[in-house]
């Protein structure tokens, strides 16, 4: 079964909730949101580039891979949608992301995410399922 994400509602930003079958996945499906929100993308995707992020703990992980494709795509005009080789694993007391990404041009750059926050951030398994939610200045 492939992720999925719902709106929740929120007054002022946007809260999001992706539910994937892995923690992997759930990442992934971040970068393909915070990509769709860009504008419309053209022509062929762009190199793979590297991402590499350490963070003390899952939640704190997963805002800072949603706020650096939101930084890298805004820098670069660059619907960042593909995700390779992501792995997330143990990096002394926390926790390292590494992950290739690519993406399209967006030569009207859209997005009204500026940022993904802590607040109300969660990141969990349940009932084999992994349950990521985001909320993100607009």
């Amino acid at each position: 079964m492939g992720a999925a994400t719902r709106t929740l509602p929120h007054v002022g930003e946007w809260k999001v909730e992706v539910r994937a079958a892995s923690r992997d996945e759930a990442f992934a499906e971040v970068a393909r949101l915070i990509a769709a929100e860009a504008g419309r993308a053209a022509g062929e995707p762009g190199p793979w580039e590297p991402v590499g992020l350490d963070a003390r703990d899952g939640v704190t992980l997963l805002v800072d891979w949603a706020n650096e494709l939101i930084g890298r795509g805004e820098a670069s005009g660059r619907a960042y949608d593909e995700v390779r080789a992501l792995a997330i694993g143990d990096a002394g007391p926390g926790l390292r992301l590494a992950a290739e990404v690519r993406g399209r041009a967006v030569p009207d750059w859209r997005s009204p995410i500026k940022a993904a926050t802590y607040h109300g951030a969660s990141l969990e398994r349940r009932g084999g399922r992994w349950r990521a939610r985001l909320l993100f200045d607009i």
